[in-house]
């Protein structure tokens, strides 16, 4: 399983944020703007998660972040990483677990929409 996933985007830069945004909103993620210029990405419920743990369901919250950086060539780079504070540690070993095939499946439908949107060059997993 991947620790993180490094999209390399085509085309102008800004329309790559938005596509790469779009993308984790088509999953249900909210997005907000970090200070560095990267996203947060949100999905579930704290307070559910909190009081359930593994058994919140659908509200199992999930925190992804987004870092932006340039590669040799100057496509833009998109590392997708999940934030391991958040439902990973509050469901116990069974969150953990959730955590991390939410964080594949939301990894693989990132990259089709990208594909979808033609701007997805290639993407590399990283361990």
């Amino acid at each position: 399983m991947a620790s993180s996933y490094d999209y390399f985007l085509l085309g102008d830069h800004a329309a790559a944020r938005t596509a790469m945004r779009g993308a984790l909103e088509a999953q249900g993620f909210a997005i907000t703007e970090t200070p560095n210029g990267g996203f947060f990405a949100k999905r579930g419920s704290t307070a559910r998660t909190v009081w359930l743990g593994a058994m919140a369901g659908s509200k199992f919250v999930i925190n992804l972040a987004v870092d932006f950086m340039t590669d040799a060539q100057g496509l833009l780079v998109a590392r997708l990483h999940r934030d391991m504070t958040s439902g990973a540690l509050l469901g116990g070993a069974i969150g953990a677990a959730k955590t991390a095939t939410i964080f594949g499946q939301t990894g693989d439908a990132v990259a089709n929409d990208l594909v979808a949107r033609q701007v997805l060059a290639h993407r590399i997993d990283n361990p």
